[in-house]
């Protein structure tokens, strides 16, 4: 199977076509299940079906956990940090303190409970690979957790990151087990390292700015399509620095937005946030070949309704124009009519959203797509954007993540010349990881270097049974029956029958599900972000995509898929 080419469905039976005409194209690792869609999609003219890739190991190794996850995720309060995201974290220091701003140097230092300052904090850059166990609350977001179990429970391990782009990884292995009020969300890392030089900055901060610039496709689950166009449904994107997801609630970019404002300081205000419902990888002129790319132009697109707490921009020009309400005869002329409680209690997952202002309908209640440029990121609960950042503002860290991927764009040199995003296959190659809670992972991993044996084993799992199965999976056969049990030394009750090899496999498959998110979370050894496949690049401005849809608006890419 090519890089990035993923997997395809493997129950759709037809009735009428004989096996013996179906184009099946595999590579070393199995079906290729993608070219296998694509293919369908040219024979039959449209496709609308579930995603299934039995043989492919990513996929059958991570798809019910990650059904699962992103099931449970809606429940998660929008400020706890996700597995996978990048975050600014302590490594030590706050155990007997506090950050606040001192007022004489203006940096965000540590403040001891012996009421004296001690110095800023050494703040490091690190992904979250394992999330508590125990359940949190709002307040950990000031104070450490009440918990009897100890951190390695009530803690986020956070792995500090290596540089993406360079062959030294040794900074994965300098992890901890920390609070949540050790970590802040990278996207904010200009509240926090302002007025601080380059010199006296962790290494680590630079290695994650050089990905705010990525994004990069999570469980990919349904495909529609009406050739040659089609779309793949998706549970979530990674987005720079954070994971999000369908339901979340995302902020938008302040309208107008241009990179000059960040010199002259004059980048407006967010405003406008959209609920997202879809998220999709659009897969424009699909090419039915042998050929590399599986389509002529690809983009990732999310969709969802949009609002805003600035009634003026209802009839503002741009890809959200609506129109105000126009009243009957007997009424008077009115303004924009924002949501009531209810409706906005029922609109928003987040709790308390009200407290940033009235929420008016945008583009008259329809959904709209907007590219990943467009997305800030997540919108947090009013209070803990109170408790986290000391501001009540949904445009915080707005200035930073623009500066971040203005920077991800220029050092980033996975780009190709003239472009300004990186696609990434998935989270592990965006990142450039090799090991995850000390675990080997990745496309370079031990584990894959033998993708028959994963092949026979995966057969094997699904019912086939045969001794070429099991000599492909290195299981060696199950001894026979010992008929001198009786002489020997082994103590009554106790079989002297070999082990078949299975356990030594179990291991082994649980080492490659931890690294890819599929094994149950221990403290030790499991990442539970599972990643998928989707190769390829940038996201740069083109005009559209010619498919069936909402209003569209943003950035596109026209690079290979594999």
């Amino acid at each position: 199977m090519k890089t990035g080419q993923g997997t395809a469905v493997q129950n759709t039976r037809r009735a009428v076509q004989p096996m013996t005409k179906e184009r099946r194209p595999t590579d070393a690792e199995g079906p290729d299940y993608w070219r296998i869609l694509v293919m369908k999609l040219k024979d039959e003219g449209q496709l609308d079906e579930d995603i299934e890739q039995r043989f492919n190991l990513d996929w059958a190794l991570t798809h019910e956990w990650l059904s699962d996850y992103f099931m449970k995720l809606v429940l998660d309060p929008a400020y706890v940090p996700r597995r996978g995201e990048l975050v600014l974290w302590i490594w030590k220091g706050l155990e007997d303190g506090c950050l606040m701003r001192n007022p004489e140097t203006g940096l965000v230092e540590i403040f001891g409970n012996d009421n004296r300052w001690h110095g800023v904090p050494n703040w490091r850059a690190g992904v979250v690979t394992q999330t508590p166990v125990d359940e949190g609350h709002m307040v950990n977001i000031i104070e450490n957790p009440d918990s009897s179990r100890g951190l390695s429970y009530s803690g986020f391990r956070v792995e500090t990151l290596p540089d993406p782009l360079g062959t030294d990884k040794s900074y994965s292995v300098q992890y901890a087990y920390v609070p949540l009020r050790n970590i802040k969300p990278f996207n904010t890392w200009q509240l926090y390292l302002n007025g601080q030089g380059r010199d006296d900055i962790h290494p680590s901060i630079e290695n994650a700015m050089t990905v705010m610039s990525s994004w990069s496709m999570v469980h990919k689950f349904h495909i529609i399509g009406k050739w040659p166009n089609a779309r793949i449904y998706c549970k979530g994107i990674f987005i720079g620095a954070e994971l999000l997801a369908v339901h979340d609630t995302v902020r938008l970019r302040p309208h107008g937005f241009h990179h000059d404002q960040l010199e002259n300081g004059t980048v407006g205000k967010v405003t406008d946030v959209m609920v997202i419902e879809n998220i999709a990888l659009c897969l424009s002129g699909c090419v039915d070949d042998d050929h590399e790319q599986l389509a002529g132009h690809f983009t990732a697109l999310i969709s969802g309704k949009v609002f805003t707490t600035n009634p003026n921009r209802i009839t503002e020009e741009g890809p959200f124009k609506g129109t105000s309400p126009v009243p009957s005869t007997t009424e008077a002329v009115t303004g924009p009519i924002p949501l009531t409680t209810e409706e906005a209690t029922a609109t928003f997952r987040q709790v308390g959203m009200s407290d940033y202002g009235p929420w008016y309908r945008m583009a008259n209640g329809r959904s709209c797509n907007v590219s990943p440029h467009w997305i800030v990121g997540r919108c947090y609960e009013p209070l803990a954007a109170e408790l986290m950042f000391g501001i009540h503002t949904l445009g915080y860290d707005v200035s930073g993540v623009m500066e971040g991927r203005q920077y991800s764009s220029q050092v980033d040199t996975r780009m190709p010349e003239g472009h300004t995003w990186f696609w990434g296959d998935c989270r592990v190659e965006t990142l450039g990881l090799t090991e995850i809670n000390g675990v080997e992972c990745g496309l370079t991993a031990a584990q894959r270097k033998d993708p028959r044996k994963w092949q026979a084993i995966i057969k094997m799992s699904h019912g086939e049974v045969s001794h070429a199965l099991r000599r492909q999976a290195n299981i060696p056969s199950s001894g026979g029956r010992n008929f001198k049990s009786s002489s020997s030394s082994t103590p009554k009750g106790t079989s002297t029958r070999p082990k078949t090899g299975l356990a030594h496999v179990a291991q082994t498959s649980k080492l490659v599900s931890s690294a890819i998110g599929s094994a149950p979370e221990t403290e030790d050894d499991s990442l539970e972000y599972p990643f998928e496949d989707a190769n390829g690049l940038a996201d740069d401005p083109v005009s559209g995509l010619g498919l069936q849809g909402g209003p569209s608006s943003g950035e596109d890419s026209d690079y290979p898929f594999a």
